[in-house]
């Protein structure tokens, strides 16, 4: 009976990350070429090098959190969104950018307020204590 060559099974244990490169690159070869690396490196990898995924991700088109995401926690929880609205036909990436700018100008609008809570109550106290200047000429 021959012993058991714990070598012989390290390309079934890539993790989906990079066994999507792979896949992407078309094949172990590419990816390594794509890479400037030799073919046996890429071929002993069980997941991508941390100090490796930006190259990988450029020379795949994949994001970093797919091929890593246990470097990137949350990255499934944030996808399902954007999946399911392109399952729906739905422009996320719109969306998304709408919101952003919705967000943006709200928290601007509070941090002005903020900054100038105190020009506003003066204000406030005054008009109260004297009225609104000009208040003879209103036509309403």
């Amino acid at each position: 009976m021959q012993a058991a060559r714990p070598w012989a099974s390290v390309r079934t244990m890539r993790d989906p990350g990079l066994a999507k490169a792979i896949e992407r690159a078309g094949g172990v070869n590419a990816l390594a070429r794509a890479l400037g690396l030799a073919s046996a490196s890429v071929a002993q990898w069980r997941s991508v090098p941390p100090a490796r995924v930006g190259e990988v991700a450029r020379a795949t088109g994949l994001a970093p959190a797919e091929l890593r995401p246990d470097l990137n926690p949350g990255f499934a929880e944030t996808q399902a969104p954007f999946a399911e609205a392109e399952a729906l036909g739905l422009d996320a990436a719109a969306i998304a950018a709408q919101a952003l700018r919705e967000a943006v100008r709200a928290e601007k609008a509070r941090r002005w307020l903020e900054e100038n809570r105190e020009a506003i109550e003066a204000w406030n106290r005054w008009t109260e204590e004297n009225g609104l200047p000009l208040a003879e000429y209103r036509m309403f």
